[in-house]
């Protein structure tokens, strides 16, 4: 009985292979002389399998058989792993990609039950039972581990199929997706040590494609006050203060035509509670696919700024302080000329700069240079400095001053810092000269 039905079918499949521009029913019933309604069924039959194809014209349907491509050869040239079951799990075919997979031979699979398929490599176990679970799904992802560690993942496909006898199975396609879900992984640690490490830097990030925020870190919405829903609809001058906008569409436009270059920049911002941050700024320009990226770095430096400030207006006052004084002053550090006065170039009749270019044997009086040496000797050493003493300098104008002469010494880190003061008392010492003179003389007119 099977032996007449697969006649029939191949009487129809060679009539249909002779008559390429199609048949009806009832060409077909009328060449082989057999009822429409048992023709029919047969049409269905090879209709399901894959072996005709019908279209409809009208009210007529035209069967032609079709353009089939042997099962062997799909199976040898498909790069993914195939298998074909028939209703009872029964394997009925099995590419060479799957048999070396399982170390299997062709022998050892063919016509045995999936459960029982028994391969030699124990760890292929787990495949097979992940196969047998995803049999009644349309996708499935089968995970597992050969016996080294190596770990291979697999997209599974059940496709319902029919076979030329008409009876149902299914056909397994394993596609290897290893590489691709690891690859997946390592952008996916990527991404997230990439967070990690934007969220914890003390800096903030901004990162922009075509000028519009796509990533800013918890650093930025603490400096400037801005949650982040309020930071992604703002402009990329928002927080800028107006002063500064020329200054950062300049540079930004300069990295877009001169390409993957950096530059920087010192600006004022203002907080959402509008208070100024003074920030320095490193931008970083790249083109990716087509797309401008634009990686901004902020260091919040106000602090510093207002350090910067303040000791500026220190330094400020301690000048004036040091210029209004009535007494010259010299500061040296490790040896170096480092300020001196205006009271000092009065004193001495040389400018600062004609003062950083001499000598002390130019200035100071050579009765006088020994005594100065013991003193600088001893002030390295920081014994208590003298209260003071006195020497003789040589003016510009070759007039020879009496200088009361103060020396203080400071040690920080590795810096040696002195700080002579020098007070003119040439007419008190004249006049104490004077005196002695005059001393002198009575005490020789009473002898």
């Amino acid at each position: 009985m099977m032996q007449d039905y697969q006649q029939e079918l191949a009487a129809i499949k060679e009539l249909l292979k002779k008559n390429l521009n199609g048949m009806s029913v009832t060409d077909i019933s009328k060449a082989l002389k057999k009822n429409k309604n048992t023709i029919g069924r047969y049409l269905d039959i090879l209709l399901i399998s894959g072996h005709v194809v019908m279209r409809t014209y009208g009210m007529a349907k035209v069967f032609t058989l079709s353009e089939r491509v042997p099962l062997s050869a799909i199976l040898s040239y498909a790069n993914d792993m195939i298998m074909l079951l028939d209703d009872g799990q029964r394997i009925v075919e099995i590419n060479d990609h799957f048999l070396n997979l399982l170390h299997l031979s062709r022998e050892d699979t063919l016509g045995k039950n999936l459960e029982f398929i028994n391969p030699p490599e124990v760890d292929v176990h787990e495949l097979l039972a992940s196969v047998r679970e995803g049999c009644g799904k349309n996708e499935h992802i089968v995970t597992f581990r050969l016996k080294g560690g190596e770990e291979r993942i697999f997209k599974q496909k059940s496709i319902p199929s029919v076979f030329d006898d008409g009876g149902k199975g299914l056909t397994i396609i394993l596609e290897d997706i290893t590489e691709s879900i690891h690859a997946e992984r390592e952008i996916r640690e990527s991404e997230e040590r990439f967070r990690m490490m934007a969220e914890n830097i003390q800096d903030g990030l901004i990162i922009m494609e075509n000028n519009k925020h796509v990533f800013v870190n918890r650093r930025i919405a603490e400096m400037t006050g801005y949650s982040f829903e309020e930071l992604w609809t703002m402009g990329p001058l928002a927080l800028v203060e107006p002063e500064y906008h020329d200054s950062v569409r300049e540079q930004m436009g300069n990295l877009e035509n001169s390409g993957d270059i950096s530059g920087e920049l010192q600006m004022w911002i203002t907080t959402k509670e509008g208070k100024r941050r003074f920030v320095y700024a490193r931008i970083t320009s790249a083109i990716h696919s087509g797309t401008r990226y634009f990686f901004i770095i902020l260091t919040d430096l106000t602090e510093l700024k207002e350090r910067e400030a303040e000791l500026s207006k220190s330094e400020q006052r301690f000048r004036m302080m040091a210029e209004n004084m009535q007494d010259g002053l010299v500061i040296v550090e490790n040896s170096n000329f480092v300020f001196a006065n205006r009271r000092l170039s009065e004193i001495s009749g040389y400018s600062n700069e004609e003062l950083q270019m001499m000598r002390p044997p130019d200035l100071i009086s050579p009765e006088d240079m020994h005594t100065i040496e013991n003193i600088f000797n001893n002030a390295q050493g920081e014994p208590p400095a003298p209260e003071g003493f006195t020497i003789w300098i040589n003016r510009k104008d070759k007039q020879r001053r009496c200088i009361l002469m103060r020396v203080n010494v400071a040690h920080q880190d590795s810096t040696v810092s002195t700080y002579i003061t020098m007070t003119d008392i040439t007419e008190s010492a004249e006049r104490e000269q004077a005196l002695r003179d005059r001393i002198a003389s009575l005490q020789q007119l009473l002898k």
